[in-house]
């Protein structure tokens, strides 16, 4: 197993999807947040970071619109199926 996940994340605010390799050893939380500032820099013109930031699940399993845990680790999301290489989701 590596060491990180290819995520493909949709930012509402521009309408386009961005992707990522997320750490499995951070928390859905803190990758969440790391997002949320990289895409504030690239996107300043039309996003601000916030704490108060989500990620959403945009595929239809697990369950489409149905938010993550943010206190769950990325590496326990990969382990049960619930995160794989190419997972979309969102970050609100």
């Amino acid at each position: 197993m590596t060491d990180k996940v290819l995520l493909s994340v949709t930012l509402p605010a521009t309408g386009r999807s961005y992707e990522f390799r997320v750490p499995l050893c951070l928390t859905v939380e803190a990758a969440a947040r790391l997002m949320s500032g990289i895409l504030a820099t690239t996107e300043s013109a039309l996003y601000e970071a916030s704490d108060d930031v989500d990620l959403m699940y945009l595929d239809e399993l697990p369950v489409r619109g149905g938010q993550l845990n943010p206190n769950e680790t990325v590496r326990a999301l990969v382990e049960q199926g619930a995160l794989v290489d190419g997972s979309h989701l969102a970050l609100v």
